[in-house]
């Protein structure tokens, strides 16, 4: 059953109704209607008749477009009247896939939908022929699970505020939780690891200290930290990261910054290199310097060799 090409009047169309909408990317459309203008259209938009009007499948953009460059008509591919919402969906999603790679946002709005008609294992069967690339059954149902999400969270994962194995991470808390959690990473840029970091540290805090998380995102140190205008989200998510590996190992913390104190009391300078053991989980130290010849070398390995029987050195490797 093939779609059929006419022109309908673009005021016909109900551009409220947005059920099969997949990319909510607000992009500067003035491109686009310039390109349309000197050149016309080179995808036609899907449209499906509905109660004397017309609901769009694919080609939101360029209805857009045709808008910004007050077009009041439009060559469509009018589906016909028979067809059922899970080919309609089919059809939005295929007009996208064929064009670029969907996004994890895409893809998680995408499987929601899709859920409605056939199960997970279906989605990754027949995932290489609408999404244009293979889907396990185990990601499909990741998707699904952080589609069950609020949709803050999936702005979040659109505006690449929040990953999507953070987000997963997030379904196994309660929704209070959730919400911290998603007020929180609107806030500061982390990346994928880094969030994972943080969401670690503070379960395990409030665990350890039998506090809830809602509490926790209350503490005035973390809001100030959070709250401050003149920190940009980079040194906010820096600074935060190094409170809550504070709270978190408070007693490793103490000895690693005793040991800075130390190393920065020796008389290297930036000649050479001092670099503690990460969480002092081994007594390995680093020490290194780069030389461009060898009067060079002589003039830091002396400096190396001056500083090895002072007090503090020993100090530092005896502690």
């Amino acid at each position: 059953m093939s779609d059929t090409l006419c022109e309908i009047n673009i005021r016909d169309i109900d551009l409220k109704d947005k059920r099969y909408k997949i990319s909510f990317s607000d992009d500067d459309i003035t491109f686009l209607a310039h390109t349309i203008k000197k050149a016309g259209l080179t995808i036609l938009p899907v449209v499906r008749p509905v109660n004397n009007k017309f609901i769009i499948i694919s080609g939101f953009t360029t209805i857009r477009a045709l808008i910004h460059n007050n077009e009041t008509k439009v060559i469509v591919c009018e589906t016909k009247k028979g067809i059922t919402d899970y080919q309609c969906l089919l059809k939005s999603i295929l007009s996208l896939s064929i064009q670029r790679p969907l996004t994890h946002y895409e893809l998680i709005i995408c499987t929601r939908r899709l859920n409605q008609f056939i199960d997970k294992e279906q989605i990754a069967k027949k995932s290489g022929a609408i999404f244009n690339t293979e889907l396990n059954a185990r990601f499909v149902e990741d998707l699904l699970t952080i589609g069950a999400l609020p949709e803050s969270a999936l702005k979040l994962i659109n505006d690449s505020y929040l990953s999507i194995k953070s987000a997963r991470r997030l379904t196994g808390f309660d929704k209070e939780t959730i919400q911290s959690f998603l007020s929180f990473f609107s806030i500061i840029r982390a990346s994928n690891n880094k969030q994972l970091e943080i969401i670690l540290y503070v379960m395990e805090i409030c665990a350890r200290d039998d506090i809830k998380p809602t509490d926790f995102f209350n503490t005035k140190s973390l809001k100030d930290i959070l709250y401050d205008k003149d920190k940009d989200s980079v040194l906010k998510t820096k600074e935060i990261r190094t409170w809550l590996y504070e709270k978190r190992f408070p007693t490793i913390f103490q000895t690693q910054q005793a040991t800075l104190k130390k190393i920065t009391s020796l008389k290297f300078g930036n000649q050479i290199k001092f670099i503690p053991p990460q969480n002092f989980e081994s007594q390995q130290y680093t020490i290194s310097f780069m030389a461009k010849s060898f009067k060079e070398f002589n003039k830091k390995a002396k400096m190396l060799t001056d500083e090895s029987n002072t007090s503090m050195l020993k100090e530092i490797f005896n502690q």
